[in-house]
C-alpha cells in the first residue's frame, strides 16, 4: 500500500460517504433542535406474522412518497403506488388492527416494537418523515381510498412546503382525514451555553475520554453499552463545538501514546463535528454524526493489542483481521438499543474511501453516507498527526498536504477543502518557526489568509524563551511561517501556552 495516502495506520486506508438530508424541523428562531414526541400513543402489540409484513409496508410507503413528489396525485404512477400501499394497509385492517408507526431520533417503531434493522434500511424514510414534523402515523380502520390519497398528498410534501402551509398538523386538518392520525415531532431550543471557557471545554473532552474507557471495559466483558450515556456525551460535544469551535479544536491536539484509541476517538468526534457544523446546523444530524465519529473505532476494541500495536509489518492474516474492525464495530453498535442507525452506517463505512476502493467491500458499490465522508477526513488527519508504535506523527502542514493530495480518491474533495478552510494550513496547536526566526504556537486560523494564522510567540530567534504574546500574521508587515516544528523535539509543552 502506498505510504503517501492518509490512513489510520500504514496498514489501513480512509473512507467516504453519501448525500445531505432534507432540512429538519427547527424552532421559530431557527435554532437547531432535538426531536421529542409530543405525547405517547397507545401502542399495539403486533403478531409475528404482522411484524414480518412491516418491511413491505415501509417499502410501499417510501415508494408512494417519492412517487407523489415527482407526479401529481392523479397521475397513473401515483394512483398505482397509493393503491399498492393501501392494499398492504387493508391486510392489517382485515386482521383487526390499525397501522401504527412512529419515527423518533433515527428509529422506526411499529406498534410496541423497535425495528432496529428496518431503521437502518429505511433511514431516509425516517429522515423524510421527521423533517416534515411527523413523529407518529396511525392509519385507522375504515379509511377509504379517497381519504387515504388525501393523506398521502400531505405526507409527500417536503419541509419547505409544510412550513409554507403552516405546519403538518394544519395540513392534515385541512385534508379532512378522520381515520388518519399524525403526531408531531415537538422541538425545543438548544440551550445557548454562551462562550465556552477552557475549563468547560476540557471537562467535555475528558467526559468523552472517560466514556471510551468505559465502553472498552464493557465490550471486553461482553456487557451492553448504554446508548443514553453515549448520546448525553455527544450532545455536550455538539453544544460546545457549536458554541466555541476553536476552544474545542485546540483540544484535538491532545495525544496519549498509551491510550491512543480513546484520545483518537474523542479527537475525531470533535473534528467531525467542526466539519459537519460547517455543512449543516441540523442538530439531529450533528448528534448522529457525533455518535458515529466517537464510536467509529469500537471494532478495534475486539482486536488484539499485540496486532494493533505491532511495530513491524502485519502478516496477511493479521491485516485481514484489522480490516474487519469496521464490520465488528457496526455489529456491536447495531445491537445497542436506542443507538442511531445512521451512526452504525458511519462506523461501517469509515474506511471505504471516496472512490470506493477501501474496505469492507460493498457489492454493488453505492455512494456512502455524508457522515462517513466527514469522519474519514477527521480520522485521516488525527491519525497522521498521532504517534503510534509503527508510525511517527507527521507535522501538521505535512498532514494537510497529504489530505489535499488524497482529495478525490481517498477523501471527498469538497469536504477536504472545507476542512482546510476550518483548520487552516497550520491547525491550532501547531508549533511553527516564523520567517524572522521566532518560535510560536498557532492559536487559530485567519479568516482572510489560511497560511497566516494567529500565533502566540514564545521564543526569540536565538531560542531564548520570552513572555508569550499573540501576533496576527495576516496583518500587514508581519512575517510568514517558514516551517512546522515538532514540539517534542523542542521539549515544549503546548498546553502551557494555550
Amino acid at each position: 500500500m502506498s505510504e503517501d495516502v492518509p490512513h489510520d495506520d500504514p496498514r489501513q486506508t480512509p473512507v467516504d460517504g453519501q448525500g445531505i438530508q432534507e432540512p429538519a424541523s427547527q424552532t421559530m428562531e431557527g435554532v437547531p433542535a432535538l426531536p421529542v414526541r409530543e405525547e405517547p400513543q397507545a401502542v399495539t402489540a403486533y403478531s409475528s406474522k404482522q411484524l414480518k409484513r412491516v418491511r413491505d409496508l415501509l417499502t410501499r410507503l417510501y415508494a408512494v412518497r417519492r412517487t407523489a413528489r415527482f407526479y401529481p396525485m392523479d397521475h397513473p404512477a401515483t394512483v398505482e403506488a397509493v393503491s399498492a400501499l393501501k392494499d398492504v394497509v387493508d391486510r392489517y385492517h382485515q386482521e383487526g388492527v390499525d397501522v401504527q408507526l412512529a419515527f423518533f431520533e433515527g428509529e422506526l417503531i411499529f406498534g410496541d416494537r423497535l425495528l432496529a434493522e428496518e431503521s437502518l434500511l429505511f433511514e431516509q424514510l425516517v429522515r423524510d418523515m421527521t423533517a416534515i414534523g411527523v413523529g407518529s402515523l396511525v392509519v385507522g380502520r375504515g379509511v377509504d381510498l379517497n381519504e387515504f390519497s388525501r393523506a398521502i398528498a400531505v405526507l409527500a410534501a417536503d419541509s419547505f412546503e409544510v412550513a409554507r402551509n403552516g405546519g403538518i398538523m394544519r395540513m392534515i386538518a385541512e385534508a379532512n382525514v378522520p381515520h388518519i392520525e399524525v403526531g408531531t415531532v415537538k422541538v425545543f431550543e438548544r440551550e445557548d451555553v454562551g462562550e465556552l471557557s477552557p475549563e468547560e471545554a476540557r471537562e467535555t473532552y475528558d467526559n468523552a475520554l472517560e466514556l471510551m474507557r468505559e465502553i472498552d471495559l464493557l465490550i471486553n466483558r461482553n456487557k451492553s453499552v448504554n446508548a443514553g450515556q453515549v448520546k448525553t456525551v455527544v450532545r455536550s460535544l455538539v453544544d460546545n463545538v457549536l458554541s466555541n469551535r476553536y476552544a474545542m479544536l485546540e483540544l484535538t491536539g491532545l495525544k496519549d501514546y498509551d491510550e491512543y484509541t480513546f484520545y483518537h476517538s474523542a479527537n475525531v468526534a470533535i473534528l467531525s463535528l467542526a466539519l459537519g457544523s460547517a455543512v449543516t446546523n441540523d442538530y439531529r444530524f450533528l448528534s448522529s454524526l457525533g455518535v458515529g465519529a466517537l464510536l467509529h473505532d469500537i471494532g478495534k476494541m475486539t482486536v488484539s493489542l499485540d496486532i494493533l500495536n505491532k511495530p513491524g509489518a502485519l502478516t496477511a492474516e493479521e491485516w485481514a483481521l484489522v480490516r474487519q474492525h469496521p464490520v465488528y464495530g457496526a455489529q456491536q453498535a447495531a445491537l445497542v438499543p436506542g443507538l442511531d442507525k445512521s451512526a452504525v452506517v458511519t462506523i461501517l463505512e469509515h474506511h471505504m474511501r471516496f472512490d470506493g476502493s477501501g474496505y469492507p467491500n460493498r457489492t454493488p458499490r453505492r455512494p456512502q453516507h455524508l457522515a462517513s465522508r466527514i469522519v474519514a477526513v477527521a480520522d485521516a488527519f488525527d491519525a497522521m498527526t498521532s504517534r503510534r508504535s509503527y508510525s511517527a506523527a507527521r507535522v501538521q502542514d505535512e498532514a494537510m498536504t497529504l489530505l489535499v493530495q488524497s482529495a478525490g480518491t481517498a477523501l471527498d474533495p469538497a469536504l477536504t477543502r472545507l476542512f482546510v478552510s476550518i483548520m487552516g494550513v497550520y491547525p491550532p496547536r501547531t508549533v511553527v518557526r516564523l520567517e524572522d526566526g521566532r518560535t510560536g504556537i498557532v492559536i487559530r486560523p485567519s479568516e482572510s489568509d489560511l497560511t497566516r494564522p494567529l500565533v502566540r510567540v514564545i521564543a526569540q530567534a536565538d531560542g531564548e524563551m520570552i513572555d508569550p504574546f499573540s501576533v496576527d500574521l495576516s496583518a500587514e508587515g508581519q512575517p510568514g511561517i517558514a516551517m512546522c516544528l515538532d514540539a517534542a523535539d523542542l521539549n515544549i509543552e503546548v498546553d502551557d501556552y494555550i
